[in-house]
C-alpha cells in the first residue's frame, strides 16, 4: 500500500486501516500533503475525490470492498447504521455501523481519536468506526455506537483498535475545559470513576499554570474498558509529532489557515 495506507489490524474477517498525509511538511507552508481526503478543508474537490478513489482501489487490493461510507462529522453523538440507509450521501453524524461485508466505514481525523470496534470471531457481528474528540468522549458516542451493535447481536465479543491521534504531551487545554470534560464524563458514568480519580488518570500539569495536558488516549481506553471492550493495540501514534499525519493543533501552531484530513477505515471482509 506504499506510504499512504497503514494496516492497523487484519484478519480474514476484519480490516482496520488508516491513511497518512504522504510526503508532507507539517510545520512548513504545505497545507495538504499528498493524500488529503477532506472535502471541507479548502483543498481542490477534484484532488480530494481522486484520493478517495485511490483509497477505494487500495482497499479492493486487500479485500472485496464495494463502497466507502463517509460522514459530515460535527462532534455529535449521532450513529448511522448504513444497512438501514438507502443513500450514499454523507450523513451528519460521528459514528457508522454495519453488518454487511465489503462496506468500508470512514472517519476523518486530524487529532481526534478514531476508534474501530469489531468481533473477529463472529460472522454475524457488526463493525463500527467512531470519531471521538473531547466532545465525543463526553457525549457518549462510543457507548451509543456499541449499544446499537449489541442490539443486533447480543453474543458478540467486541474488540477495538485505536488509530493515530494527538498525544497528551501535545494537547494543552484550559483548566476550565478539563473540569468540564471530567464532570461531563462522570455525570454520564462513562468510565466508572469519580471525578477525582478520573482527573488524576487523564490530566497532567503543563508549564503554563493556567492550562493542563489531557490524555484522550487514556480516556478512550477507560470508556472502552468500562463497556467491556478489549483494545487490541497498546500504543497509538501521535498526529502532532509524527510527520506522516495531519494535525489541527500543529496547523494552528504553524499559523496555517487549514490542513488536510486522513481517514480511519474499518471493513468487514
Amino acid at each position: 500500500m506504499g506510504d499512504k495506507l497503514m494496516i492497523l489490524h487484519r484478519t480474514p474477517r476484519v480490516l482496520v486501516a488508516q491513511t497518512t498525509a504522504g510526503d508532507f511538511d507539517k510545520f512548513g507552508c504545505d497545507l495538504y500533503g499528498q493524500f488529503n481526503v477532506g472535502l471541507h478543508v479548502g483543498d481542490s474537490p477534484a484532488n480530494a475525490l481522486q484520493n478517495r478513489a485511490k483509497l477505494l482501489k487500495m482497499l479492493n487490493e486487500l479485500g472485496q470492498v464495494n463502497a466507502i461510507h463517509w460522514l459530515d462529522q460535527v462532534h455529535s453523538d449521532n450513529v448511522v447504521d448504513v444497512d438501514q440507509s438507502s443513500s450514499m450521501n454523507a450523513h451528519t453524524a460521528d459514528a457508522l455501523i454495519t453488518k454487511c461485508r465489503g462496506q468500508a466505514l470512514a472517519i476523518m481525523t486530524a487529532d481526534c481519536v478514531p476508534v474501530a470496534i469489531f468481533d473477529d470471531a463472529n460472522a454475524d457481528a457488526s463493525v463500527a468506526c467512531i470519531h471521538a474528540g473531547w466532545q465525543g468522549l463526553t457525549n457518549g458516542i462510543i457507548a451509543k455506537a456499541l449499544s446499537k451493535m449489541r442490539a443486533s447481536n447480543t453474543s458478540a465479543s467486541h474488540h477495538a483498535v485505536i488509530g493515530a491521534h494527538i498525544s497528551q504531551s501535545a494537547y494543552e487545554i484550559t483548566r476550565e475545559l478539563a473540569d468540564k470534560i471530567v464532570n461531563l464524563v462522570c455525570a454520564s458514568d462513562l468510565v466508572g470513576m469519580d471525578g477525582d480519580e478520573l482527573y488524576q488518570a487523564i490530566i497532567a500539569d503543563s508549564q503554563d499554570n493556567d492550562k493542563c495536558l489531557i490524555n484522550l488516549d487514556k480516556l478512550t481506553r477507560l470508556q472502552l474498558e468500562n463497556l467491556g471492550v478489549q483494545v487490541m493495540n497498546q500504543s497509538s501514534l501521535c498526529t502532532y509529532t509524527d510527520p506522516r499525519f495531519y494535525s489541527y493543533r500543529a496547523q494552528t501552531h504553524a499559523n496555517k489557515s487549514t490542513t488536510g484530513r486522513m481517514v480511519a477505515i474499518v471493513v468487514k471482509l
